[in-house]
């Protein structure tokens, strides 16, 4: 990821530890428990970051055996080579992204950004670097939240790009309750969501060193005193 004339993105944990270390180790261990019912032998579950990031760039690799996705960044669907599928920079320089990759919506987003279809062709890649500069050109014009006005309610697949300050107070984060505040604190509410036995919301973490005494008491260690 990143773009064609500049060096690699740092992924963010979210990619290897996250998703491709965790996740992967919670779905192991979950078939492995549901297996045991069966077998009532139990298993090793050997979850590593580099399987399950490999594994989350499967459709990647799919779409390149089928000469669908070349070897080289800003240049395939989903990576910012298609014009309908990028970021770009309003004019307080914050950003928009766009998202448009089917016809319906593609043509809706033209609509809003006051662009012919009829001078547009998704067919040609030789000419979506002129069209991406068009359409940046147009949405540089105005600001990220005159955009987010004109694109509310539609179908054209652009919406503004939230900072993580932003992000828990975006109109439908807020709808969803995709945040909540514990202690006083802002953090995501647990996921996913269970329609007949839903999580509770997380309770604050205790203060450093209040639960010493009750646990080395528990422990039979000395006095219980820390």
């Amino acid at each position: 990821i990143g773009p064609r004339n500049g060096p690699p993105v740092p992924p963010l944990a979210l990619v290897g530890d996250l998703g491709g270390g965790g996740m992967f180790l919670v779905t192991g261990v979950l078939a492995a428990l549901h297996e045991a019912k069966t077998s009532g032998r139990g298993q090793v579950v050997d979850a590593a970051i580099v399987d399950g990031a490999a594994a989350l760039m499967a459709p990647m690799y799919g779409l390149m055996e089928q000469g669908g996705w070349v070897d080289e960044r800003e240049s395939n669907m989903l990576d910012g080579g298609q014009p309908w599928y990028r970021v770009y920079r309003t004019s307080d320089d914050k950003w928009l992204a766009v998202g448009a990759l089917e016809p319906q919506f593609w043509s809706e987003l033209l609509v809003k950004l006051e662009i012919p279809e009829s001078e547009t062709s998704r067919r040609d890649p030789s000419t979506w670097p002129a069209l991406t500069e068009r359409i940046a050109a147009v949405i540089g014009g105005r600001t990220r939240d005159e955009w987010e006005k004109i694109f509310t309610g539609s179908d054209a697949c652009a919406a503004p790009v939230r900072s993580m300050t932003e992000a828990p107070y975006d109109p439908h984060l807020t709808a969803r309750e995709t945040f909540v505040e514990v202690g006083g604190h802002l953090q995501p509410a647990p996921a996913p969501r269970f329609s007949r036995t839903p999580s509770p919301v997380p309770r604050p973490a205790t203060v450093l060193g209040s639960d010493t005494a009750d646990v080395l008491r528990d422990w039979g260690v000395g006095t219980g005193q820390p």
